[in-house]
C-alpha cells in the first residue's frame, strides 16, 4: 500500500492572509464570513463548526515550481485561530 501525508499551509501564510485580508500570491480581496459549510481549514484540517466559527476565503495557489501549470483556488481558514496547535491532533491516517 501507498502512503502519503496530509499538510496544510502555514501559519505564515495564514497569519498574512489574516492581518491584510488579501491573496498573498494575487492581491484579490479575502472575504470574512460564519462557517456555512464545514470546511476543512486548509491549515489545521479540521473542518469548521457551522454558524459558530468565523473563516476566511481568499486565492491559492499550491504549486510553487514554475513549470506547474497555474492552479489558483478557493481556500478557507479559520479566522481567529492558533491551528498550529490543531495540527498534532490530527493523529495517523
Amino acid at each position: 500500500m501507498s502512503q502519503f501525508r496530509l499538510q496544510g499551509i502555514s501559519e505564515a501564510l495564514a497569519a498574512q492572509v489574516r492581518s491584510s485580508m488579501r491573496s498573498p500570491q494575487y492581491g484579490h480581496p479575502a472575504h470574512r464570513e460564519l462557517a456555512q459549510g464545514y470546511g476543512p481549514c486548509r491549515v489545521c484540517l479540521r473542518t469548521f463548526a457551522v454558524g459558530e466559527e468565523e473563516r476566511i476565503l481568499f486565492t491559492y495557489q499550491p504549486f510553487h515550481d514554475p513549470d506547474s501549470v497555474p492552479a489558483p483556488g478557493p481556500v478557507f481558514i479559520h479566522a481567529g485561530c492558533n491551528c498550529s496547535a490543531s495540527r498534532s491532533r490530527l493523529g495517523a491516517l
